[in-house]
C-alpha cells in the first residue's frame, strides 16, 4: 500500500506556533500555552519536556532538529483522529463557538478529544456533556424528535450519558424502520475526508455488516442496540395497549359512558392508523389534546383524566430506563 506523506494543515498551521501535532496525515503547528493551558495531558507533557516514554498510550517524538520545535505524534490506535484535534482547535481559538445550537458532530468530537481517556480537558469535557445533554427532552409531557438521532447514539453510550440516550433510543424505536433482513453499513467519518484515506480491512467490513441493521437513515444500529430497541417496542406494546384499547373510567357515570361512546373513534381508531401503539407519548398527549368537555365531560372529570394521562407519560418515561 502506498503510504500518504504527512501535510500541513490548511488553517491549524501557525508560523509562530510553539508546538507540532502529528496525528493522521495532518500536521498541526499551534501555540503550546494555548493547547496545554486547561489540559492535564499537554500540562503533564510540558512538564516532562517531551520525554521518549509514552504516556497514556501516546507516543511523543523529540523536538524538531531543525527548529528546536516542540513535536508530538497521537497514535491513533487511541482513537484520537484528525478531525476531532482540529474540533478542538476551532474551540480553543473561537473559530467555532459551543453553543447549544453547535451540530452534533462538532460536540461529538470535542467530547472524545476532551474525555481523560484522549487530550484531557475537564473542564471542557464537562460542559460538552452539558451541552450534548441538553440537546434531548426530558420531560415526557412534551417529548419531541426534534433533535438528533442517529449521530449522537454512539457517543452518547460511550460517555454514559443515560437521559441523552434514552431520548435517542425511544425515538428510533418510534420513528425508524428497521430492516434486519438487508443489513448494510455506513463509511466511518474517521476513514475519509480529513482523516487521510482510512479504509478497513475486508475482515473488518465483513464483521461490521454482520453485526449492524439498515435503519431507516445515513447511519446504522449495531447488534446490541438494535436488539436493545426491538425489546423497547416490545415492551411498549405490551404496558400500553391495556391504557389504549380500554375506555377509562370517569367518576361519574354520565362522563364514562362519554369515553364508552368516543373512545374507539376518538382514540383507539388513530393510533392504529398511526402506528400509535408503540408511541405512548405521542397517543396520550394527542388523548389530551381533545377537548372531551366540549365532548359532555364535566370539568372535574376532564382535569381528573388530563393529570392521569399526564402521570401515565411519567410512568412510562420512568419505566424505559429499566428496558433499556
Amino acid at each position: 500500500m502506498e503510504e500518504v506523506s504527512e501535510r500541513k494543515h490548511p488553517i491549524y498551521w501557525f508560523d509562530d506556533g510553539s508546538i507540532i501535532i502529528d496525528v493522521e496525515v495532518y500536521q498541526f503547528k499551534v501555540h503550546n500555552t494555548l493547547v496545554s493551558r486547561h489540559s492535564r495531558y499537554f500540562s503533564s507533557l510540558s512538564a516532562r519536556r517531551i520525554s521518549s516514554e509514552p504516556l497514556n498510550g501516546v507516543n511523543k517524538c523529540p523536538p524538531s532538529e531543525s527548529s528546536g520545535i516542540n513535536r508530538i505524534t497521537l497514535d491513533t490506535n487511541t482513537k484520537i483522529w484528525a478531525s476531532d484535534v482540529e474540533a478542538l482547535l476551532q474551540h480553543l481559538y473561537h473559530d467555532v463557538p459551543l453553543r447549544k445550537d453547535s451540530s452534533i458532530a462538532h460536540v461529538a468530537s470535542l467530547l472524545r478529544v476532551s474525555s481523560p481517556q484522549q487530550l484531557d480537558y475537564p473542564v471542557l469535557h464537562e460542559s460538552v456533556k452539558d451541552i450534548l445533554q441538553g440537546m434531548f427532552p426530558t420531560d415526557p409531557a412534551s417529548f419531541t424528535h426534534n433533535h438528533p438521532l442517529h449521530d449522537a447514539l454512539p457517543v452518547a453510550t460511550e460517555f454514559n450519558l443515560r437521559a441523552a440516550r434514552k431520548a435517542i433510543l425511544y425515538s428510533l424505536v418510534t420513528t425508524t424502520e428497521f430492516d434486519i433482513s438487508n443489513p448494510t453499513t455506513r463509511e466511518d467519518p474517521q476513514n475519509s475526508g480529513a482523516n487521510g484515506n482510512r479504509s478497513a480491512s475486508k475482515d473488518e467490513s465483513v464483521a461490521q455488516l454482520e453485526s449492524s441493521i439498515l435503519l431507516d437513515g445515513p447511519l446504522t444500529l449495531s447488534a446490541a442496540d438494535s436488539e436493545i430497541c426491538t425489546i423497547l417496542m416490545t415492551r411498549l406494546i405490551e404496558y400500553f395497549s391495556p391504557v389504549l384499547f380500554t375506555a377509562p373510567a370517569a367518576s361519574h357515570m354520565e362522563c364514562t359512558d362519554i369515553f364508552a361512546d368516543k373512545w374507539m373513534t376518538l382514540v383507539i381508531q388513530p393510533a392504529i392508523d398511526n402506528a400509535g401503539v408503540y408511541k405512548p407519548l405521542e397517543t396520550l398527549r394527542l388523548i389530551k389534546e381533545i377537548n372531551w368537555q366540549k365532548l359532555g365531560l364535566c370539568a372535574s372529570c376532564a382535569a381528573e383524566k388530563q393529570e392521569e394521562w399526564t402521570e401515565e407519560q411519567k410512568t412510562i418515561w420512568n419505566l424505559i430506563d429499566s428496558w433499556i
